[in-house]
């Protein structure tokens, strides 16, 4: 039995490497998608846009819009000059908030009295006007404690763990390794069953000695050697060429890999089963991968979704791997703490091939 086997692997094997366009689809999209996402899917937001209408002559607007204007965050303030103006900016989109000062600003600072501004912003880009509000309350209060009022507000220290200078690479890297991984884990056994179906081998598979479960397992161990080395590259790639840190222990990290792995690949042969060409294939493939994503914590926290949707993000075996792989990076995420979402992974791998064998020699039959 385990001659036919490894024969089937070695066949797997020379077929996704001999072809041509099977080697790029496992070689390029993976680097390419690293490089572009590590930059490109970020929730900073940077070089602002912003317009200042300050209707106070005093010295202490200038003071302010002055914070504004050396923030690193902001890059371009536009005066405005009227009401109508107001509207008019964030209309056109021309910037993301405006700060309105009232005419009695300065008076009031320097009687002691409350003063309040006002912030406006363009609600059509919500998640970006609630990071911008952010950054502008954090200017606002610090010039609160500058000039003796809300003193108590101003922080003694502030500290990150995990991550000191918030660097938004920290979080997206390790996210990018299991998103690209679960990728291709769905991917290539899905498509090596369809491409057998087109080009007629696959008949030859069925009469010959080897069993529904010899066949499964052919299929499970190439996708998951070339997921390991994959893994490897964009592992070696976050570390050395984007200088991600790596704090934990290297053995657990490839256990969670090669459980993580198998699980979607029993994923891709259920999708295999079903479809009868390549097209098809990689149109399951994508129809399971993208709520899969949305759904694993990468995006936004699981607690802010729906309860029904928390509840069917535990059968997401994204979730778990993330949160592994994150720990074992950033912070050194010890065994008995990782075991904690080792356990439901091994589950749904378990049941993901039981399945997918189930279905598979139910449609080889």
């Amino acid at each position: 039995m385990w001659n036919r086997i490894k024969t089937l692997i070695v066949k797997e094997l020379q077929i996704l490497l001999r072809d041509r366009k099977t080697r790029i689809i496992i070689i390029v999209p993976p680097i390419m998608q690293l490089v572009v996402f590590s930059f490109a899917s970020t929730l900073e937001v940077k070089n602002i846009s912003m317009g200042v209408y300050n209707r106070d002559s005093g010295e202490a607007s200038r003071q302010l819009v002055r914070r504004f204007e050396f923030s690193p965050s902001f890059i371009k303030l536009t005066s405005l000059d009227n009401p109508r103006s107001l509207k008019q900016f964030l209309d056109a989109q021309k910037g993301v908030m405006v700060l309105s000062i009232p005419d009695d600003f300065s008076r009031k600072l320097a009687a002691g009295e409350p003063v309040k501004v006002q912030l406006l912003f363009d609600g059509r880009r919500s998640n970006v006007a609630q990071i911008v509000n952010g950054y502008a309350n954090r200017i606002l209060a610090s010039f609160r404690a500058d000039t003796g009022q809300a003193a108590e507000l101003q922080p003694l220290l502030v500290r990150n763990w995990y991550n000191p200078n918030l660097d938004y690479m920290y979080f997206t890297l390790p996210c990018l390794i299991g998103i690209l991984c679960m990728v291709m884990g769905i991917t290539i056994p899905a498509l090596s069953v369809a491409r057998e179906r087109e080009f007629g081998t696959f008949d030859q598979i069925l009469v010959s000695p080897l069993s529904s479960t010899e066949i499964l397992i052919g299929k499970t161990v190439p996708s998951l050697l070339i997921g390991l080395v994959q893994a490897t590259g964009m592992i070696l790639a976050a570390v050395w060429c984007f200088r991600l840190p790596f704090t934990g222990n290297g053995g657990l990290l490839y256990l969670s890999i090669v459980i993580f792995i198998t699980s979607v690949t029993g994923i891709g042969l259920f999708i295999s089963a079903l479809c009868k060409t390549q097209q098809q294939a990689i149109l399951g493939a994508f129809a399971f991968t993208v709520p899969a994503v949305m759904i694993s914590g990468y995006a936004t926290p699981v607690e802010n979704m729906p309860q029904w949707l928390q509840y069917l993000s535990l059968l997401d075996p994204l979730r778990y791997f993330l949160v592994i792989i994150r720990g074992i990076f950033l912070k050194a995420m010890p065994f008995g703490v990782a075991l904690e979402n080792l356990l439901p992974l091994v589950a749904l791998t378990v049941v993901s091939l039981l399945f997918a064998g189930w279905f598979f020699k139910k449609k080889l039959d």
